[in-house]
């Protein structure tokens, strides 16, 4: 790929689209947006204060109004760190024409048990974001298991993502998976089914939180591992029984981790882990047990 930055005509810009519940961020990630995009853009805002859309349908009413080829949906607690970006997402799709949904975390196996996007297998995590309250304090989470520009994936994160107007025509958001957690997996799934989607590693951002995995990501995760729009597990290449069991085992005890400190209640730790089959497997005893008996302490 040739990364000098090429002068792009008034059609091939950006449209940023940000659902806000803050003045504030929104303000500040728009200057942000402003001092770093390198080109010409327009930011589409929905503001969602009191309006309670969900992520799908706020990104659906955004993309309607949005003017540009190239569609970028980012949350409002990011800074962009990298000068010319805008031109870099262009440069991305110019050189792919099958390239349709582009990252800068996201993972290349999306298991059938409860999880988000990660299986915590470093092997499948492609990621490149900075966290922190402010550059000051900031620290990075930096994932490459391949030495390439553009890593394929099956599932992106939302923090930041950008696509063709004309894939999101295709694939929109699917509103039925409504409020604010696994709009990003849900719309990857669907996109990979037709389009490439990658984790590219040349654009630098600082998100100023972690996520949140409560009760309601809990619920949500339940409720979609069944629904998904592909037969999971899905991913990239061609993996032996062994191998998809080994992930399966290794999501499963990942996110067991994750939620162990969460604040949810006893009858939904026992749906986790009855979805999740813990119990089949010997090496998930341990973190089943430990995930029931901290309940959130």
């Amino acid at each position: 790929m040739c990364w000098a930055l090429r002068r792009y005509e008034v059609g091939d810009l950006i449209s940023v689209i940000i659902c806000s519940i803050s003045p504030a961020r929104l303000e500040r990630v728009s200057a942000s947006i402003a001092q770093t995009i390198g080109l010409a853009h327009e930011i589409v805002v929905i503001d969602n204060r009191e309006r309670g859309l969900g992520l799908c349908a706020a990104y659906n009413e955004g993309a309607q109004r949005a003017i540009y080829p190239i569609l970028c949906f980012v949350h409002e607690d990011v800074e962009f760190l990298t000068g010319d970006w805008g031109v870099r997402v262009l440069e991305h799709f110019d050189d792919d024409a099958r390239l349709g949904l582009i990252g800068v975390a996201g993972g290349r196996y999306k298991a059938a048990v409860p999880s988000g996007w990660s299986t915590g297998m470093r092997q499948d995590i492609c990621m490149n974001v900075y966290h922190g309250a402010d550059k000051g304090s900031m620290w990075r989470m930096y994932y490459r298991p391949e030495d390439a520009e553009r890593i394929e994936v099956v599932a992106i994160d939302g923090v930041w993502m950008c696509t063709r107007r004309s894939v999101w025509h295709e694939t929109p958001f699917d509103e039925r998976v409504d409020g604010f957690h696994f709009y990003d997996v849900d719309f990857s799934l669907r996109v990979a089914i037709n389009h490439t989607v990658s984790v590219i590693f040349d654009i630098d951002l600082l998100h100023y939180s972690m996520g949140n995995f409560g009760a309601d990501w809990a619920t949500k995760a339940l409720s979609y591992y069944s629904s998904a729009p592909v037969e999971l597990p899905f991913y990239i290449g061609s993996l032996t029984a062994a191998e998809i069991r080994q992930r399966e085992v290794a999501a499963t005890r990942y996110w067991l981790r994750i939620l162990r400190k969460a604040h949810f209640s006893p009858h939904l730790r026992w749906r986790w882990i009855l979805a999740s089959r813990a119990w089949r497997s010997p090496a998930l005893w341990r973190p089943a047990l430990r995930y029931l008996l901290d309940s959130g302490k």
